[in-house]
């Protein structure tokens, strides 16, 4: 690495979970990625296959870590898993559905879509908190690997914390951001940083931030 360079962050969230798309709440627990969910990241592979990756960060949750694999495995690079990537604990919501079969869980988590930043399911942790521990795993690791090339796979709230400290954004500008598994974002950190968007599904780059 060459510390002269400008540091290049590739952020995505997470392919498809086994839970994604049924309305049930995942939070810190931990389901699988679904077959489409592994073609995602096999198509993460194809697009920064060209890229001379110097690391690969991913949350402990193996969503997260099977999206990284075959990554890692082309670049011949291991996961670095961090705790602090974890997606947000959302509390006695987790593992339940959260439209009309749960009445309780839909109530809550209406009531937390209407205040994003400082809301509290009870047993989870607000956005604010979340930022709080994703912050400081995110400085570590501009540190470390200043002037590199880097992939980190997160997850959609983690992911809003970490364009939020990549990008200098606020966090009530980040907190409602819809960040997609379909768009990879390339992040290039300098004085005045600059963000690309890739679309995964038709391989197109576009300048600036899209979600």
């Amino acid at each position: 690495m060459k510390e002269s360079q400008p540091t290049k962050i590739f952020l995505i969230r997470h392919g498809q979970s086994e839970w994604n798309g049924t309305k049930r709440i995942s939070g810190q627990l931990d389901p699988p990625l679904s077959k489409k969910g592994m073609k995602q990241a096999r198509t993460l592979e194809k697009a920064i296959r060209s890229e001379k990756l110097s690391a690969i960060y991913a949350s402990t949750l193996q969503r997260s870590i099977e999206t990284a694999r075959p990554t890692a495995e082309h670049h011949r690079i291991s996961i670095q898993k961090k705790e602090a990537f974890m997606e947000i604990h959302l509390g006695i919501l987790q593992g339940r559905f959260r439209d009309q079969r749960d009445p309780e869980a839909q109530r809550l988590w209406i009531a937390r879509s209407a205040d994003r930043l400082t809301y509290r399911i009870p047993g989870g942790e607000t956005f604010s908190e979340l930022e709080q521990r994703v912050a400081p795993c995110v400085n570590e690791i501009l540190q470390k690997e200043a002037g590199g090339v880097v992939l980190i796979v997160g997850h959609r709230n983690t992911n809003r914390a970490i364009l939020g400290v990549l990008m200098r954004w606020l966090p009530d500008s980040v907190v409602g951001l819809k960040l997609s598994g379909k768009y990879l974002y390339e992040i290039t950190l300098g004085d005045d940083p600059s963000i690309k968007t890739i679309s995964l599904d038709e391989n197109i780059k576009y300048d600036g931030f899209k979600v």
